[in-house]
């Protein structure tokens, strides 16, 4: 987990599968899809519990009926959870006993 990436980072192999799970298209090292089409979830299991992504979660933004992806393939070979992950749950870092605890965002006041 990182508060200093944007969006989720994996394995670029990984990621090009997962890709290609979802119908996108990876333009210019970002991912995009017909916004038309279904995208869907992606799990993570952490510590034995289980964190959803869904589609609004996943989609960054909309232009012109092409969904742009948070998600990005590195060559680190390590998943990096970013703010596309935490803007959906809530992260606190426990320094002292060395752990990193979750739970779920409330939801945010609607827009006027």
């Amino acid at each position: 987990v990182d508060s200093g990436t944007s969006l989720l980072s994996g394995p670029t192999k990984d990621v090009q599968v997962l890709a290609t799970m979802m119908g996108a298209t990876e333009i210019q090292g970002l991912y995009v899809v017909d916004c038309s089409q279904k995208v869907p979830s992606l799990a993570f299991t952490l510590g034995g519990r289980e964190y959803v992504l869904d589609r609004d979660d996943l989609v960054l933004y909309e232009a012109d009926g092409v969904c742009v992806l948070g998600i990005q393939g590195s060559p680190m070979g390590m998943w990096i959870l970013g703010d596309v992950f935490m803007r959906k749950y809530y992260v606190q870092f426990d320094w002292g006993r060395q752990r990193v605890g979750f739970a779920k965002a409330a939801p945010g006041p609607a827009a006027p």
